[in-house]
């Protein structure tokens, strides 16, 4: 009994060891998308690499294949990167609004750059980035400039067409009160892990950057939906929701202060703007904005095997394939 009690926690130890190597070291990431083809196909598996970008201490530890996580409670810490984001680097994050997703998408923008988007064309800082070899579009006509898409970041635009704006970077000082962009300022605030919450008619709401839709495309539970605001029993509210209004601006607190006590708030980190290759199939900043420093994981290293997934047949002819 006691050798079998030796052996269960020696199995014990050994699986943590594995799971702590998976969130810090290395990961294995099955492409559920055609985001970014013709470069990486949807059905593509691959090894990515967690210390290219400075390899993070895990905050929660995932059991595999599940969406359960067991905290670590282990300081944040992010050691030093053996390079920087660079724009065109392929880059594996965790999506804004559901980090149980894994995302992979490219970088087309970096922290304190412009970018703008006109009928289809992305412009860096006023210069045109052309389209990634490899990339493309399905439709064979962009959106008028006329089209207003509501679901597009800041509900400005479409996208194909894009006014220009700043991507944040560490430093960055933003001016807090009442006329301050909020579908901009408040996800970033969150991002960095300030508490912010809405006041209001003795009901307290606190904003968070988790989307009940993208919840409940994982889950399938529709009671996520009873959390968010305009329920009557909502704890919780997005920065984007329609129930929040310029209005409602004065009943916002920051970490325990109303916003005309803060006034002002220096960027902690940097932030970039990722898209996929695919152009018009694709869910990606133009959608949710700029991905924060801490939700970057690392680089796809090579495909180690691919499946169709319309017919379940192996693609053999991928493996070995280097994302670029």
């Amino acid at each position: 009994m006691k050798k079998l009690i030796k052996e269960i926690k020696s199995l014990f130890f050994l699986i943590l060891i594995v799971l702590f190597l998976k969130e810090t070291v290395v990961e294995l990431y099955i492409v559920p998308t055609g985001s970014m083809e013709k470069n990486i196909l949807k059905g593509d598996m691959l090894v990515g690499s967690r210390y290219v970008y400075g390899m993070k201490l895990p905050e929660k530890i995932w059991i595999p294949f599940t969406a359960i996580s067991v905290p670590t409670f282990l300081p944040e810490y992010r050691f030093p990167a053996f390079k920087e984001v660079e724009r065109g680097d392929v880059v594996v994050f965790e999506y804004p609004r559901d980090n149980v997703y894994k995302y992979v998408k490219r970088c087309i923008g970096l922290p304190g750059e412009t970018i703008e988007i006109s009928e289809r064309t992305v412009y860096i800082n006023g210069q045109v980035y052309p389209l990634p070899e490899g990339g493309q579009f399905l439709s064979e006509s962009s959106f008028d400039t006329s089209f207003q898409d509501q679901n597009v970041f800041l509900k400005k635009g479409n996208r194909d067409n894009m006014p220009e704006i700043k991507i944040p970077q560490r430093g960055d000082v933003f001016n807090l009160n009442l006329d301050m962009d909020w579908e901009l300022i408040l996800p970033i605030l969150i991002f960095e892990k300030n508490l912010v919450e809405l006041r209001f008619n003795n009901q307290i709401l606190s904003f968070t950057n988790e989307d009940p839709y993208d919840l409940f495309r994982r889950t399938g539970d529709r009671n996520v939906f009873n959390n968010y605001a305009p329920s009557p029993n909502a704890k919780l509210i997005n920065p984007w929701m329609s129930v929040m209004k310029k209005e409602y601006l004065k009943y916002i607190y920051i970490n325990g202060k109303p916003i005309n006590e803060v006034e002002v708030y220096e960027l902690k980190q940097n932030y970039y703007w990722m898209m996929g290759d695919n152009r018009d199939n694709s869910e990606d900043s133009r959608y949710w904005g700029f991905v924060p420093e801490n939700h970057i994981l690392g680089q796809p290293v090579i495909t180690w095997f691919s499946i169709d997934l319309e017919n379940y047949l192996p693609r053999l002819t991928r493996i070995g394939n280097v994302p670029n």
